[in-house]
């Protein structure tokens, strides 16, 4: 998660490119066609013999997922001292060996030697010197992105900030992104800034790596047949209108404010569209309008009620599991995700906290590009499969707790075996939320 910084909170909001539609009031009846999915049971699916379901983990990654988690109380305690003190030494903190290891630079803050010793009851947890803190090198990448907004494109893909802090990361994309709509895209990309242009320009004091991407990076918008309180992981369409959207997954329910919500991406769409569960033409019932999205996060709020589920195997599964916590990010930590056109996918493995550039290629659902999208988690899919496709974007990232699962953020984007999502410490900040755990917060 990135620093919580004045940077962070001052980026300009992008200018919508294209004008409101009037809004028509559309309420379409539940179509006749064929349903996919069965209707969501209202309790958690015992085991299932769905082979994309948690259940039938590798039992070896099965293992490494229930040790991890069992660090999960030392992982929360150092996150929050951390976003007590945001400015503070922190660089990261990694699942190294049979414990957590804290990156730090300096002198430990009382508020996180005690984080340390409350950690300690759960697990090994040492400390590393970093080289670098965790807000100097979001400093840092604010110059790169200032220097990259001065321009009308340029080659740069992403800024990972190590979890180490030993510095930053550019992936140099295999297609250019700019500030114009893809149809616009001149061939040439002549008048693109390179990756060494905006370096020289952002003048950064860290280090820095660039490498070239093998594949392009996508926002991930494109399971079936849900019903009120609406399960995370189930397909949603974003209209206004008649106008049609974007398609994507349903996130975790939350609530905030003593309200209860639907999270997902915030790429999927804008107030004032509208949400709709399932697929025109076949099962399509209304959740609700959208209520806010974030753009800078890539979060959005749905005013519908979230249930306590989510969506646990194939992608027309109706196997569901219990959300029973949340939990903070780590780098090495594995996850798996939950989207309607991959199903679940296991074995995601946490890399770095990464900011993003919107390729032009695939605008959000307003059709704006060449923005930045903050804070990301850059993951890679360990056994060399597809992390996410088209269609998941929105839905629930997550590990195993007990029977049920942690919620650790949201589908955001990706390519091939790389995953990008949004962590929980984001939609803490964000929207105050937290997920529904049981049928009273829903």
């Amino acid at each position: 998660m990135p620093t919580v910084s004045s940077f962070r909170l001052s980026v300009p909001r992008r200018a919508p490119l294209a004008a409101a539609i009037a809004a028509l009031v559309v309420v379409p009846a539940l179509l006749a066609g064929p349903m996919v999915a069965s209707a969501a049971p209202t309790n958690p699916s015992t085991t299932s013999d769905d082979p994309q379901s948690t259940d039938n983990l590798d039992p070896a990654l099965l293992a490494e997922m229930r040790r991890q988690n069992g660090l999960q109380p030392a992982l929360t305690a150092i996150w929050d001292a951390q976003m007590q003190n945001p400015n503070s030494g922190f660089a990261g903190v990694a699942y190294e060996g049979d414990g957590l290891t804290l990156y730090w630079k300096g002198a430990l803050t009382p508020g996180m030697s005690a984080a340390l010793d409350t950690g300690r009851t759960f697990g090994p947890v040492t400390v590393k010197a970093a080289a670098n803190s965790e807000a100097e090198l979001h400093a840092a990448g604010n110059k790169i992105h200032s220097a990259i907004d001065r321009h009308s494109g340029s080659d740069i893909q992403s800024i990972s900030y190590a979890p180490d802090g030993s510095g930053l990361k550019i992936s140099r994309g295999p297609e250019a992104t700019r500030g114009e709509p893809a149809r616009m895209i001149r061939s040439d990309n002549s008048d693109q800034a390179s990756v060494e242009q905006i370096l020289a320009e952002a003048q950064v004091d860290v280090p820095v790596q660039v490498t070239d991407a093998t594949e392009p990076l996508d926002l991930l918008s494109s399971r079936l047949d849900d019903n009120s309180p609406w399960n995370g992981g189930g397909r949603w369409e974003s209209w206004r209108g008649l106008d049609h959207r974007m398609n994507c997954t349903t996130g975790f329910g939350v609530h905030s404010g003593g309200r209860s919500y639907v999270l997902s991406a915030g790429h999927c769409a804008t107030p004032p569209d509208d949400a709709y569960q399932g697929k025109y033409g076949a099962a399509f019932d209304e959740m609700g309008p959208v209520y806010d999205d974030d753009w800078r996060s890539d979060l959005l709020l749905i005013n519908a009620p979230g249930w306590y589920l989510i969506f646990d195997g194939s992608a027309t599964t109706s196997t569901t599991k219990a959300v029973r916590s949340w939990g903070y990010w780590a780098a090495n930590e594995l996850v798996c995700q939950s989207g309607m056109t991959s199903g679940t996918v296991c074995g995601i493995k946490q890399q770095s906290s990464t900011d993003i550039r919107v390729s032009c290629n695939t605008p959000d659902s307003d059709g704006d590009c060449d923005y930045t999208i903050y804070g990301l988690i850059k993951s890679t899919q360990t056994s060399g499969s597809t992390a996410a496709r088209g269609g998941d974007s929105g839905g629930p990232v997550f590990t195993l707790d007990g029977t049920g699962v942690r919620a650790k953020g949201i589908v955001s984007g990706g390519g091939g075996t790389t995953l990008y999502f949004q962590d929980w410490a984001d939609v803490i900040r964000v929207y105050g939320a937290y997920p529904n755990t049981n049928s009273s917060t829903s």
